[in-house]
């Protein structure tokens, strides 16, 4: 069953862990295309599905962080979605330019 567009980012937030992809979250939403999915996020959004879920996730991390700062990066990549250190450690350098030690640091 389609979900309404509006309802994308509480999917996303819910299921965090096992959408990587554009793909995954438009069949969460009962979408069949991505792309179908793609065009009706951002008219609704104004911004594409791809660099929000990269922001919800970046949300999520800091979150996390915050309130455990002892968690381990296993621990964080896990409730993220993210099979490993290593990409862990490279997602959120690329994303925030700080490794994920120094945000776990307060530095």
């Amino acid at each position: 069953m389609k979900q309404p567009i509006e309802k994308a980012l509480q999917v996303a937030r819910e299921n965090l862990r096992e959408i990587r992809t554009v793909g995954e979250w438009a069949d969460k939403m009962g979408y069949d295309s991505s792309k179908y999915f793609s065009r009706k996020f951002k008219k609704h959004f104004g911004i594409p599905p791809k660099p929000k879920l990269v922001e919800l996730r970046i949300e999520k991390f800091q979150q996390i962080v915050e309130d455990n700062p002892h968690a381990t990066c296993f621990e964080v990549g896990f409730e993220l979605g993210i099979g490993d250190e290593k990409d862990l450690n490279r997602y959120i350098k690329n994303h925030t330019g700080k490794p994920p030690t120094e945000w776990k640091n307060g530095e």
